[in-house]
């Protein structure tokens, strides 16, 4: 299997979904390319070796990467921070262009501006995408300062709407984001959980020689570690707060503050003026080296600022400390809280209460050594177990398979044919539609076109149109007429001749439709189907499709949607121009237009029937 792994953010910048997961990706026997950006993170400024070019094709360790321009800046301007993601965004757009077709795209989330390349891929080559999300847009981008006006926020949701309904799957990191990610319309059954694992083959926990403890005055103390970004979603003035308190307490108390990011100096000055003796400032670090500086901790620190966001989501950082097996302080709620209490591996503390921490690393420093030494290796013994890079990549690659099996090289062919008929069809047939138009206003009324919401790819929703064919006449009370009395002369012509459905070219050119492929039906259905019956949605609805060829509306639920899931498993380019062509003859000869002793086909209730 061909994998594209499309990442902003590459080695050797600091990211344990870079060169690791490819290296994996390919022991585990398939062909990985990178497209990505030029080294600049978390600085903002290009690495040495490295300058700015039109593009740049390398090799990493076997691993073909092609780097392409962007805007190096990562400081607290939101401005310079967009034009840092929109001209990768860009320039990646037209790097993928360039590349072999993968059978798969995957993409790092943040920023959700690296979908853009794959949402071109998907759209001019076919290419099925799997959207991995560590972060959630807008939310994070209020959370965190960068972004506040409410137009540009409303904007981003609008992109990831697009981006989610695009997605062939989704991922995210914990159960918090699932959930939030159902409550804005993604079907639970396009999204995976699959929690992060650490740089497994960079971060070599070598234990520290005494005398590196004796240079950094770490000897005979008591070492909280804090490792990664200081920026303010890490909200650390809560640290020079507790070391403010404990240093009469608890004189053996010592912060390790290790990282780069936009709050270090502000940090440094603060714990300056209050004379903080027993913080410690370290620069950062690369991977290679953390794992020593892991070691020398008597407890590890993982904090975020007390927003709902930051309850779904697990900071990186906890997987490393997991693996390093030191006892844990945890300073988020929800889902980060419980992974470290379901290992076992420390004490979760209420975030930005200087209070709770204080009393966290007192209940730490009064476990004996021995006690605390086992609650590190349960939380080594669960990485392993649960989130180890091996087992991450295995449970990618079954999405990645399933996404491309269900999306295979045909389906380009299949896209680009709907893109150039539909287009056609729409030029050719523009001046009969806006005449069917002006006769659907003069006898039916306004609005025209009839636009329902529809389950599509996936049970996205989507808006689908047709020409109106009924009127609104209602009954004294205000009810609707019954579809029969409602459905006019002109109405049934234009159902039996199938010139209703031409609005439908538009979906098909937005990629919400295909001209073959099941017929869309309604989103109350979703949850009825059996989960054989559910497959039909595994591919583009239609606007005629194997089940219409085959008796349409004469046909019993049950037979309907068997023709469905037969088309899904063999659907084939000269299978599609079969379909049209006996659309067209059936069309001609007007049968099967409704169901026996109804006007339109009957409710769906749901059936028994799981499969024929």
């Amino acid at each position: 299997m061909r994998i594209l792994l499309i990442t902003q953010w590459f080695d050797p910048e600091p990211t344990f979904k870079g060169l690791l997961f490819a290296q994996e990706l390919r022991r585990q026997g398939h062909d990985v390319e990178v497209l990505t950006g030029f080294p600049n993170y978390p600085g903002g400024k290009v690495y040495p070796g490295y300058r700015v070019r039109a593009f740049q094709r390398e090799v990493m360790d076997g691993i073909p990467v092609l780097r392409v321009p962007l805007y190096p800046s990562h400081d607290q301007s939101g401005a310079k921070r967009a034009l840092n993601y929109l001209s990768f965004a860009a320039s990646a757009a037209i790097g993928a262009l360039f590349l072999k077709r993968p059978d798969v795209a995957y993409v790092y989330h943040p920023p959700a501006t690296a979908a853009l390349p794959a949402l071109l891929l998907r759209l001019l080559k076919g290419v099925p995408f799997v959207y991995d999300i560590q972060d959630l847009w807008p939310d994070t981008l209020a959370a965190t300062g960068m972004m506040e006006r409410p137009a540009i926020l409303n904007a981003v949701h609008r992109f990831m709407q697009v981006v989610y309904r695009n997605a062939a799957h989704v991922v995210v990191l914990s159960g918090g984001f699932q959930t939030r990610l159902i409550e804005r319309g993604v079907p639970p059954e396009k999204i995976t959980v699959i929690p992060n694992w650490t740089d497994e083959q960079q971060i070599q926990l070598t234990p520290p020689a005494p005398e590196r403890l004796r240079d950094l005055g770490l000897q005979h103390t008591f070492n909280i570690v804090f490792a990664g970004t200081m920026g303010k979603a890490q909200a650390l003035d809560i640290v020079l707060a507790a070391a403010e308190q404990l240093h009469v307490q608890r004189p053996e108390v010592r912060f390790v503050l290790v990282g780069g990011g936009i709050e270090v100096e502000r940090l440094q000055k603060e714990a300056r003026l209050r004379a903080l003796e027993n913080v410690l400032f370290l620069p950062r670090r690369p991977p290679s080296e953390i794992g020593e500086l892991l070691q020398l901790a008597d407890a590890l620190l993982v904090h975020l600022k007390d927003d709902p966001l930051f309850a779904i989501t697990i900071p990186s950082k906890t997987q490393a400390y997991l693996r390093a097996g030191k006892p844990i302080l945890m300073g988020v709620r929800g889902d980060a809280a419980q992974m470290v209490e379901a290992a076992r591996a420390g004490v979760a503390f209420e975030p930005e209460v200087v209070a709770a921490l204080v009393q966290a690393v007192e209940r730490l420093i009064l476990l004996r050594a021995d006690q605390r030494q086992t609650m590190g290796q349960s939380g080594q013994t669960y990485y392993w177990e649960e989130l180890s890079l091996t087992r991450g990549t295995a449970a990618f690659v079954q999405i990645f398979s399933r996404v491309a099996r269900l999306h295979r090289s045909g389906d380009s062919v299949k896209r680009a044919f709907d893109l150039v008929a539909a287009a056609a069809a729409l030029v050719l047939l523009g001046v009969p539609m806006a005449m069917l138009a002006l006769v659907v206003r003069r006898y039916l009324g306004l609005p025209v076109l009839f636009s329902q919401i529809r389950p599509g790819q996936n049970g996205q929703p989507f808006t689908m149109y047709k020409f109106r064919t009924m009127t609104d006449d209602r009954q004294p009370d205000g009810t609707l007429l019954p579809d029969s009395r409602r459905l006019t002369p002109l109405g049934r012509f234009l159902r039996s001749s199938s010139l209703d459905e031409l609005p439908g070219l538009f979906n098909v050119l937005k990629g919400e439709m295909s001209l073959v492929g099941p017929r869309p039906l309604l989103m109350a259905y979703l949850p009825r189907y059996s989960a054989f019956q559910a497959r039909r949605h595994e591919v583009r609805p239609g606007l005629t499709g194997w089940a219409q060829i085959n008796g349409r509306n004469a046909l019993s639920w049950e037979e309907k949607f068997n023709f469905d899931v037969w088309y899904v498993d063999h659907r084939s380019f000269l299978l599609d121009l079969k379909i049209l062509l006996l659309t067209v003859m059936k069309v001609v000869r007007r049968e099967g237009v409704s169901a026996v002793n109804h006007a339109t086909m009957p409710e769906f209730l749901g059936t028994e029937k799981a499969q024929p």
